[in-house]
Parts: C-alpha cells; structure tokens; sequence
C-alpha cells in the first residue's frame, strides 16, 4: 500500500488514502473501504469533518 498523506482525491481510481488502484470510482471505492480498515477509518474521519458542511446526509 502506497502512502498518501492528502485525502485529496485528484485520480477517481485511485484511494486518496492510501494511493491503491481501485476497481472503479464508485463501487470498486465502497469494496476497497470495506477491504482496508485504515481507509475505512480515513473515510470516516473524512465524512465527519464534512458533515456540517452538507445540508443534510446524502444518500451514499
């Protein structure tokens, strides 16, 4: 696993957690996560920082 110490997703096929090749953007990203604990984590975080950012939740 590539470290990457962005969570600045610049390439849809690539995790912007660790820099591993996904299967694809959408579901190959939500398989990865699952897959990958410390990306997990890294989503998580991510989404929290985010959350009142957002009007409401979206639906993903």
């Amino acid at each position: 696993m590539a470290a990457n110490t962005t969570t600045e997703w610049i390439d849809p096929i690539t995790c912007p957690f660790c820099g591993d090749e996904l299967a694809s953007p959408g579901a190959g990203f939500v398989d990865h996560i699952h897959e990958n604990a410390d990306c997990e984590d890294g989503f998580d975080h991510w989404r929290e920082n985010i959350a009142g950012d957002l009007a409401g939740e979206w639906s993903g």
